[in-house]
C-alpha cells in the first residue's frame, strides 16, 4: 500500500511538472469585474501586455462588469483550474458576503491568489459650477443647503466612505450609485451630480484641466499627482477615517501550485519594471512589494476583517 502511494505521488508531480513546464500554450484570459474605461482597466491592460510577453502568449483582457463584481468574479471560479482564465480581483470582491444577501461563491476560498498588485485610495471629488472648492467648503454649504449636496459611488468602498464622511461632518449626502466610473465623472463634469468618489486615476486627468475639482484623498496618505490635495482625515481630524481599495492576480481554487509559480515570477518581474512601476505611481497607486501568494492571502483575510467592520459602522446592510 505504502509503495503504491508512493508511485501514485510520482505520478502525480510528474504530471504537474510536465503541465507548469508547457503553460502556457494558448492564449489567457484575464478578467476584470468592471466595465471599460475605470482604474481596474489602467491597472489590467498594462498588466496583462507585460504578463504576455513574459509568457510568450497573449493574454486578452476581458470586462464582464455588474452585480458589485459578482458576475466576473463567478466566471473566474467556474473556470478549470488550468490558468487560463484569471481574475484582476479588486478589494471590494472580499466585501461582498457583508454587501449582498446571497453572493453565488466564496470569496476566498473559490480563489487561488497569485500575486498582489497595487493598492489605491479613492478620491473625493466635485462639480466646478457649485461655490466650494475645498472639502471644508464643501462641509460649510452642506450644513447650510441640507439634503443639496448629491455624492456618486460606484461601489461599496465609496458608499462606505461618503455615508462615514457625512456622520463625521454632520452633513446630510444623497448618495447616488452608478454600474461605472464614465458616466459619474460625466455627470460630474456636466454639473448634475456635486461629488463623485473614485480612484486617483479616474480623477487625476479631470483634475489637473480644471474639469473637476479634487476635493480630498480618502486613504491616510496624499497622492504624488496630485499635489495640494488633502487627506479627508486630515480636514476632519479624524485619524481612522481611511479607505482604500487594492487588486490583486488571482485564478480558480485549486491551480497547480507549479502554474501560480509561474505566474508569480512573471508578476514579480512585472511590479519591478521601472516603466510599470511609474504608470502606476502616476495612477495614484503604490505597487506591491511583496508579490507572494502568501501576502496576498494574508491580506485578503485582514482586509475582509478590517474593512468588514467599516461596513457595519457605516451601517450598510446586505441588498
Amino acid at each position: 500500500m505504502r509503495l503504491l502511494r508512493y508511485f501514485a505521488l510520482l505520478v502525480y508531480l510528474s504530471f504537474h511538472t510536465a503541465y507548469a513546464q508547457g503553460y502556457p500554450e494558448r492564449t489567457l484570459n484575464l478578467v476584470v469585474p468592471f466595465p471599460p474605461g475605470g482604474s481596474a482597466d489602467a491597472v489590467a491592460r498594462p498588466i496583462a501586455e507585460k504578463l504576455g510577453a513574459i509568457l510568450g502568449k497573449p493574454v486578452v483582457v476581458e470586462n464582464r462588469g455588474g452585480a458589485n463584481t459578482t458576475i466576473g468574479a463567478l466566471n473566474v471560479a467556474q473556470a478549470p483550474a488550468d490558468g487560463y482564465r484569471l481574475f484582476l480581483m479588486p478589494g471590494t470582491h472580499v466585501l461582498n458576503p457583508r454587501l449582498m444577501k446571497s453572493v453565488p461563491f466564496d470569496p476566498i476560498g473559490d480563489f487561488t491568489p497569485v500575486s498582489m498588485i497595487a493598492s489605491t485610495p479613492y478620491v473625493l471629488f466635485a462639480a466646478r459650477n457649485l461655490p466650494f472648492d475645498t472639502l471644508q467648503g464643501m462641509i460649510d454649504y452642506a450644513r447650510a443647503n441640507p439634503g443639496e449636496v448629491s455624492v456618486g459611488t460606484t461601489d461599496a468602498l465609496g458608499k462606505m466612505a461618503s455615508a462615514r464622511l457625512a456622520r463625521v461632518a454632520d452633513v446630510q449626502l444623497v448618495e447616488v450609485s452608478y454600474k461605472g466610473a464614465p458616466q459619474l465623472t460625466s455627470d460630474v463634469m456636466g454639473g448634475h451630480l456635486a461629488m463623485g468618489i473614485n480612484t486617483p486615476v479616474v480623477v487625476r486627468g479631470l483634475h489637473d484641466e480644471g474639469s473637476v475639482r479634487a476635493l480630498a484623498i480618502t486613504g491616510t496618505q496624499t497622492v504624488e499627482t496630485l499635489k495640494g490635495v488633502p487627506t479627508a482625515a486630515q480636514v476632519l481630524g479624524e485619524p481612522g477615517y481611511d479607505f482604500y481599495t487594492w487588486f490583486a492576480l488571482a485564478g480558480p481554487a485549486g491551480l497547480p501550485p507549479e502554474v501560480v509559480s509561474k505566474l508569480e515570477q512573471a508578476m514579480s518581474q512585472i511590479l519591478r519594471d521601472p516603466d510599470i512601476r511609474q504608470r502606476l505611481i502616476a495612477f495614484g497607486m503604490t505597487p506591491a512589494e511583496d508579490t507572494t501568494p502568501a501576502y496576498a492571502s494574508k491580506l485578503m483575510q485582514n482586509y475582509m476583517e478590517e474593512m468588514g467592520k467599516l461596513v457595519e459602522a457605516a451601517g450598510i446592510t446586505p441588498q
